[in-house]
């Protein structure tokens, strides 16, 4: 018997990264519609906390805060999440499929829904869940395999919709716009981070695509963490393009709204762009275009298929798949995307 229409509170876990919460979002947003008076908490680490106060009808987010601190921290602030959150929940979702998330979800208490093992990069996590998905391709959008998971309750579809909330832009932001001017219209957002090296271009194949570009467009480059803003000030020295200030996630997502394109690695502002509709170029390395790339018709992806490509390696001796594609082609990607601007 399905007992989902009785259910009143509902536990969420994806904890991390931040680019697989934005895709987990049009799952809870249809979750939401379903059960609109449920008490729906999120659990989610710090940082994916800060991204996620910025959409709406989460009742609560939940941080968990166990990374970087002892063994005797981490039991700790174990046991005081559980003495504050287990046995609460009618229902518990485990979209992020790995053993420290399925223990969680067991921890809690409650009915514990999860993906079946072929979907699963720790297989064991199965084993806390009371029910599972049928088996979802991975060479499907993982947006739609979050969905997917939905359908152990009744729900199904394919609809992506994201609840943000209304955003107004900081005084640092505002100073931005004002300062660009009326070149900020058609703006290309090159972001040079990434969260992982092997899904980064180099410093020299940014600085070879600005030249070759020549000024076409209006140009600023993006950056995400204090490495990464080293490299974008290096670039940003030598090609003379202006540097985005560091933004917060509520700026970061408006910045994004205003561009003509975002030009990005498969990392959280390539997935911030299909939520506020800005088309995209994605530049992808070692993972799949075709599960985490975006679903704007009007974007595209550049990716060079070798031998070892989808190896999903966060390091990599020769970057290949990233170092072997060309200015010519990466140039000429850009201005297809950017004249259906």
């Amino acid at each position: 018997m399905n007992r989902s229409p009785k259910l009143k509170t509902i536990a969420i876990i994806r904890l991390s990264s931040l680019g697989d919460i934005v895709h987990t979002l049009p799952a809870f947003q249809l979750l939401r519609r379903r059960f609109p008076a449920a008490r729906i908490s999120w659990f989610v680490e710090p940082g994916g906390a800060r991204l996620l106060r910025n959409f709406s009808g989460i009742d609560d987010i939940v941080v968990v805060d166990l990374k970087g601190r002892s063994l005797a921290g981490r039991i700790g602030s174990l046991r005081e999440l559980l003495r504050q959150h287990r046995g609460h929940f009618d229902l518990v979702l485990d979209f992020q499929g790995l053993i420290k998330s399925a223990l969680l979800a067991l921890l809690l208490g409650g009915e514990r829904l999860g993906f079946r093992r072929g979907n699963l990069r720790e297989p064991l996590a199965a084993c806390c869940y009371h029910r599972t998905a049928p088996l979802f391709s991975e060479q499907q959008p993982v947006i739609l395999k979050n969905i997917h998971l939905l359908s152990l309750l009744g729900i199904e579809g394919r609809e992506v919709a994201y609840p943000l909330r209304p955003l107004q832009p900081s005084r640092q932001l505002t100073k931005l716009w004002t300062r660009l001017g009326r070149a900020a219209k058609g703006l290309v957002i090159l972001n040079v981070g990434g969260g992982w090296p092997t899904k980064r271009l180099s410093a020299t194949q940014w600085l070879d695509v600005i030249a070759a570009l020549g000024g076409e467009y209006p140009l600023l480059i993006l950056w995400g963490t204090p490495q990464e803003r080293m490299v974008a000030e290096r670039i940003s020295r030598r090609s003379g393009v202006e540097l985005a200030p560091e933004l917060d996630f509520s700026d970061l997502i408006m910045l994004i709204r205003r561009a003509a394109l975002l030009v990005s690695g498969d990392t959280l502002a390539l997935h911030l762009a299909d939520v506020v509709g800005t088309l995209s170029l994605g530049i992808f390395g070692p993972t799949a275009p075709e599960r985490n790339g975006s679903l704007l018709a009007g974007s595209a992806h550049l990716q060079r298929i070798m031998a070892c490509s989808f190896c999903y390696r966060r390091t990599c001796d020769t970057m290949d798949c990233l170092r072997k594609l060309s200015v010519t082609e990466i140039v000429a990607a850009i201005r297809s995307v950017h004249a259906k601007y």
